[in-house]
C-alpha cells in the first residue's frame, strides 16, 4: 500500500499487534521471529507473543578495517556467519591478516552484545525454518538486506520481512531479497520513526534484555 497520508500508531507495541494480524497465517507454526535491535525488538516481541512463536534478536554489524574509514569489507552476525565483499577488499589491497583481524574484532564485539542481551539463553536455530525478520523501520534497507543474506547462509528456508512502515523504494529492494515483505504502510518518500509513531521513546539495551528475558521465560524456549 502506498499512501500520502501516513497512518500513525500510538506505540511500537500497537504497530506490532497490527503486524501480527497480517502475519496470522504463521501462528503456532515452526516459524521464528527475529528482531533487529534495538527498535525492532518491541515490535517483534509483540508479534511473537501473539502468534505463539519463538523470539530472538539478530545482531549484525559491518566489518571495517583501520585506515579504510567506514568502507564496509563485509557483514557479520553474532553467530560468526559472515559475508565478505571481495571486490572492495581486492580494490583496496587489504591483506588476509588485516581482514582476519577485522572479522575477529567485530565477532568479539557482537559476542559481548549477545551476552548482554541474551544472558545464558541460547540463540534460536533458524535452519530449515521460516524466519520473520522484524524492524521498526529505523534501520537502513541495506541492514535488512544484509540480514536476509546472512540468514540464508544459516539455511533459513523462507524469509519474511515485517515492517510497520517503509518507503516504497526500500520495499521493492527488499522484495528482491525476501520471499515476502509484510508492511502496514508504504510511503513514496523516506520516512523516520517519528513520522509514524506518536510515542517513540528510545529502546535501550536494558529494554532489549528485559524483553528477551520475559519472552524466554514465558515461552520456556530453548531453541
Amino acid at each position: 500500500m502506498q499512501t500520502s497520508m501516513l497512518k500513525r500508531f500510538g506505540s511500537r507495541q500497537e504497530a506490532g499487534r497490527a503486524l501480527a494480524k497480517r502475519l496470522a497465517g504463521f501462528a503456532a507454526t515452526d516459524a521464528v521471529v527475529l528482531a533487529l535491535p534495538k527498535g525492532g525488538v518491541t515490535v517483534g516481541a509483540e508479534i511473537a507473543h501473539l502468534l505463539q512463536l519463538p523470539f530472538d534478536v539478530l545482531l549484525i554489524d559491518r566489518i571495517t578495517a583501520p585506515g579504510c574509514g567506514e568502507t564496509p569489507l563485509g557483514v557479520i552476525t553474532s553467530g560468526g556467519v559472515r559475508i565478505l565483499n571481495s571486490a572492495i577488499i581486492d580494490r583496496l589491497h587489504i591483506s588476509d591478516d588485516v581482514v582476519r583481524c577485522a572479522v575477529l574484532r567485530k565477532a568479539l564485539r557482537l559476542a559481548r552484545r549477545e551476552r548482554l542481551y541474551r544472558s545464558h539463553h541460547p540463540s534460536v536455530d533458524v535452519a530449515d525454518r521460516t524466519v520473520i525478520l522484524v524492524d521498526d523501520g529505523s534501520a537502513p534497507g541495506t541492514t535488512l538486506r544484509n540480514a536476509i543474506r546472512l540468514l540464508h547462509r544459516q539455511h533459513a528456508e523462507h524469509m519474511v520481512v515485517a515492517l510497520p512502515v517503509v518507503c516504497h523504494h526500500a520495499a521493492c529492494d527488499l522484495r528482491m531479497e525476501a520471499d515476502e515483505v509484510v508492511t502496514l504502510e508504504e510511503s513514496s518518500a523516506h520516512i523516520s520513526v517519528r513520522n509514524w509513531l506518536e510515542s517513540f521513546p528510545p529502546t535501550t539495551s536494558t529494554d532489549v534484555r528485559r524483553i528477551l528475558n520475559e519472552e524466554f521465560e514465558e515461552s520456556g524456549q530453548h531453541n
